[in-house]
């Protein structure tokens, strides 16, 4: 069974610790930090959120 959550970066619905179809977001989960990146994603959440408010991409 998935988990659907809200992306944190695009607030798409995405399943817990996929990929977000919409953003490209890697999400880690409910210990995910604003400032350091995790798993795949080379940028922190924060600056994803900027990324994606800009039309920037997000890696």
């Amino acid at each position: 069974m998935n988990l659907k959550i809200k992306c944190p970066v695009c607030g798409e619905s995405v399943d817990k610790f996929d990929i977000c179809d919409n953003c490209g977001w890697q999400n880690s989960g409910p210990d995910e930090k604003e400032t350091d990146p995790k798993g795949p994603n080379k940028m922190s959440l924060n600056e994803a959120k900027i990324a994606y408010n800009e039309g920037k991409e997000i890696n």
